[in-house]
């Protein structure tokens, strides 16, 4: 017995007696700027209105937990996940940067290399449904009125749904504690559930949830959720069950095992069903793509990360204005602390800004100008030599400098100095360095519809190959953009349209929310394409010119199929021998 109390302390979250309200971070915006940062009992909790809220506000605060840009922003993220994949390269040693090290050279060994990704991604989460669980065997009691509860359980539920969704495309198959509050008292001795059971819950969850959210958030209840977030959820739920890590014969050595990493049948037709469910988001009419090619090609995929409202935003975790991204990308000379670097292989994924490949008939590049004539996808995402940034000295936008040895900020100058010839520039306001010029009011894009529409092109060419909507879908990325011309070659098959698509959802969603991370995995590409040698790109100056060298900066390893599924963390097996590891560990 005292096995089981130990580990709820640690699975579940905090006692049921007391209950500490995190502060949630203040938006400008309304709910998330109300904290209470004290410790209460839940019949005070739930006999005010404003603190029933604040409970509910505090699981809202734990969302950046499952967001991989946010680089240990508010205690979530600790890494960035694109820092694993061939997209860059993490900076920092040490705790922070632990997980990616290890993921690169596949020296995971359970609890070691686990320990600060357990409270990230399987203590957190299950912290968070607990509340959820707590705001909802107690919110009827509140005196909020009965239209605002009902919105409110659909937004906890919401919540927790949305945390087992990250729970499953981690692990795989997890314990679903349903609508219980466990206590001290209570032997919490779950099994796993399968990965279907899951995907199941999820699914069912949203389409609950769904018709009782708003269909759009107005003043200071944006950032919670609305049905098109409810929907895209369950669409990206489906899509990874039909992708080929679950959808293809699944990991594991015994058939509990497999189970709980995927389908226990292989059906092409769950490519329909994702489609279908992203089509729903798009039928909703709410959300479009922010087009700007007028002030600059590309300018409204710049600005959509800038602006803190838009029509492309579908579910947002909120923030304060704040120079933190800025002040973690941006290079030395732009008061940043240079966190990660982008590699030669995503700079290549970037086609030319006539929408050919570098290495396609006509595209028009040349390697002694590289950073010429792109897409304009690339000038808003990727600090490249010669690349322009305020200045704080001149307060104009002045070359940053990343040739080798160039002062402070050149590649092999300094530890703090670029690894790859690259540093990064999505999602940061041009106007602001890291510590000086405009505070920027971006957030965490975590769903927005330029992901729906790849994803609905992804799921519908499997499904019926690359019929006139996957074209549509993909070129309207593409238009947006900013390419000229934005349309793909006509008569592609099938295995060229997912190429094409699998590279748009690179370049479009870089950096994002672990797009990359995710898709390698699901893809099962991650023992290809995450491991063998990472490039980057030495420019050396002669004179007023500058000549550009590739080269190895790391040799990556994947241990497949082992690193497909993060384990679950072994102390909380040595606990509870009914949870199941996770192949390999």
């Amino acid at each position: 017995m005292q096995k089981n109390i130990r580990y709820k302390k640690i699975f579940l979250g905090a006692a049921a007696a007391l209950l500490l309200l995190a502060a949630c971070r203040k938006d400008g915006d309304g709910f998330l700027d109300k904290t209470d940062t004290g410790t209460i009992d839940r019949e005070k909790t739930f006999s005010d209105s404003a603190l029933t809220m604040n409970f509910l506000n505090g699981v809202y605060r734990n969302l950046s937990y499952t967001y991989f840009m946010d680089n240990g922003l508010f205690g979530g993220g600790l890494w960035s996940f694109s820092d694993a994949t061939d997209d860059s390269e993490i900076r920092w040693s040490g705790a922070t940067a632990q997980t990616a090290q290890a993921y690169n050279s596949a020296t995971f060994q359970g609890v070691a290399d686990f320990t600060r990704m357990r409270n990230d991604h399987w203590n957190m989460p299950y912290t968070c449904i607990r509340r959820a669980n707590i705001f909802l065997a107690n919110v009827e009691a509140s005196p909020l009125s009965p239209a605002r509860k009902e919105l409110a359980k659909a937004e906890a539920r919401f919540l927790r749904a949305f945390f087992y969704f990250h729970l499953v495309r981690t692990h795989g198959g997890v314990p679903l504690i349903g609508d219980k509050v466990y206590g001290l008292e209570d032997d919490f001795n779950l099994p796993r559930n399968s990965f279907e059971e899951c995907v199941d819950y999820v699914v069912k969850e949203m389409e609950a949830v769904a018709p009782v959210l708003p269909l759009e958030q107005l003043g200071g209840e944006y950032g919670r959720p609305t049905r098109g977030a409810a929907l895209a959820v369950k669409a990206k739920m489906l899509l990874y069950a039909a992708s080929p890590l679950f959808n293809e014969g699944n990991v594991g050595t015994s058939d509990a095992q497999k189970q709980l990493t995927g389908n226990t049948t292989i059906r092409p037709e769950r490519w329909k069903l994702a489609a279908d469910a992203f089509d729903a988001v798009m039928k909703l009419g709410v959300y479009e793509l922010v087009t700007d090619n007028t002030t600059r090609p590309g300018y409204g995929f710049y600005t959509t990360f800038i602006e803190r409202k838009n029509k492309e935003q579908i579910f947002l975790i909120m923030q304060a204005n704040t120079r933190n991204l800025e002040n973690l990308l941006l290079p030395s000379s732009r008061g940043g602390q240079t966190y990660s670097f982008p590699t030669q292989q995503l700079v290549d994924a970037f086609p030319m800004a006539n929408g050919k490949m570098i290495g396609e008939a006509g595209s028009g590049y040349d390697e002694n100008d590289p950073y010429t004539g792109r897409d304009p996808r690339f000038y808003y995402s990727i600090l490249y030599n010669g690349a322009n940034w305020l200045l704080r000295t001149s307060n104009r936008q002045e070359p940053v400098w990343l040739y080798q040895f160039a002062p402070q900020d050149g590649l092999n100058t300094n530890s703090s100095s670029t690894r790859t010839g690259y540093l990064w520039r999505k999602a940061l306001d041009e106007n602001a360095g890291g510590n000086y010029g405009v505070t920027p009011s971006h957030c965490l894009p975590s769903i927005r519809y330029g992901e729906i529409l790849l994803g609905y092109a992804e799921a519908l060419n499997e499904a019926d190959g690359p019929v006139p909507a996957v074209y549509a879908a993909v070129e309207a990325i593409r238009s947006r953009a900013g390419l000229v011309p934005y349309q793909l070659a006509p008569g592609l098959t099938k295995d060229a349209m997912r190429e094409a698509i699998h590279n748009e959802r690179r370049v479009e969603l870089a950096f994002e929310e672990g797009h990359r991370f995710f898709d390698l995995l699901r893809w099962k590409q991650f023992h290809e394409k995450g491991s063998g040698d990472m490039y980057g790109m030495r420019a050396i100056k002669n004179g007023d010119t500058f000549t550009f060298e590739k080269f190895a900066f790391e040799n990556r390893k994947f241990s497949n199929p082992q690193m497909y599924f993060m384990p679950v963390p072994q102390v909380e097996i040595n606990k509870v021998p009914t949870l199941l590891q996770n192949p390999g560990w």
